[in-house]
C-alpha cells in the first residue's frame, strides 16, 4: 500500500519558479476507491549544494525517507544513477502535490512515471500534456507489471489523457478486452518495456 500522509504540502505549481516539472501518477485507489492521477510538481534548484543531489519535500528540510517513500526513493536514485555517467546533478530537488490529505494505493504502480519525471527534469526535457504511464520499475530499467489496468485507462481518459503507456505484456488480460476498453473511453493503451522506451514517447527525446 502507498500511503503519503502529511508530509506532503500543497502548493500551486503557478506559485513555483525555476526549472519544474509537472508529473502526472496513476494511483488505482484512493480513500474512495476511485483510480485517478493526482500530479506531482518536481524543482531543481540547479544548486552546487548538496553534493550529490539531494530530495526533499516541498519547503521543508525533511527529506524523502520512512515508510511508504520507497517507491520515490527509488524511483529518484535510478534517474540519478542512469545520469551519472553525462550529467552530475548537484543541489536539491523539492516535491510538492497539487493534492492534500493522504493518498492510499499501489505505490511501486508510480515509479515509472516518477522516474521518467526525474529524468526529464534534470535533462531539461518536457513531457508530452496528453500522456501518461502507470507500472513499475526494474532494476535494469524495465517497466514492471501493475494490477487494475482497466480502472486506471478510465481513470486516465476521465483526467482528458489520449495516450496511456502500461507495461509489456498487459495490453490483454484473460478477463479484459483492453481494445474495446480503450475505444470506449477514448484513450490508446500502449505497452511500453523500459523507461528509455518510454521516455522517447513521452518526451519526443532519446534518453
Amino acid at each position: 500500500m502507498f500511503a503519503l500522509v502529511g508530509c506532503l504540502v500543497f502548493l500551486p505549481y503557478q506559485a513555483l519558479a525555476g526549472r519544474t516539472l509537472v508529473v502526472p501518477i496513476s494511483v488505482a485507489t484512493y480513500t474512495d476507491n476511485q483510480a485517478g492521477f493526482p500530479t506531482f510538481v518536481m524543482k531543481w534548484d540547479e544548486g552546487n549544494q548538496p553534493d550529490p543531489l539531494a530530495l526533499k519535500w516541498g519547503r521543508s528540510q525533511v527529506p524523502v525517507r520512512g515508510t511508504g517513500m520507497k517507491s520515490v526513493q527509488h524511483a529518484f536514485q535510478f534517474a540519478v544513477e542512469r545520469l551519472g555517467s553525462s550529467l552530475r546533478p548537484t543541489g536539491t530537488v523539492s516535491l510538492y502535490t497539487t493534492f492534500s490529505g493522504p493518498l492510499s494505493g499501489e505505490g511501486t504502480t508510480a515509479e515509472a512515471a516518477l522516474a521518467i519525471g526525474f529524468l526529464a527534469l534534470l535533462k531539461g526535457d518536457h513531457l508530452k500534456q496528453d500522456i501518461t504511464i502507470t507500472g513499475t520499475l526494474e532494476a535494469d530499467g524495465r517497466i514492471g507489471q501493475v494490477s487494475q489496468v482497466a480502472e486506471k485507462t478510465t481513470a486516465a481518459a476521465r483526467a482528458g489523457y489520449h495516450v496511456l503507456l502500461v507495461p509489456r505484456g498487459q495490453f490483454y488480460t484473460p478477463r479484459v478486452n483492453r481494445v474495446s476498453l480503450a475505444l470506449e473511453s477514448s484513450v490508446m493503451v500502449r505497452e511500453v518495456d523500459t523507461i528509455e522506451e518510454a521516455y522517447e514517447i513521452m518526451t519526443g527525446r532519446k534518453l
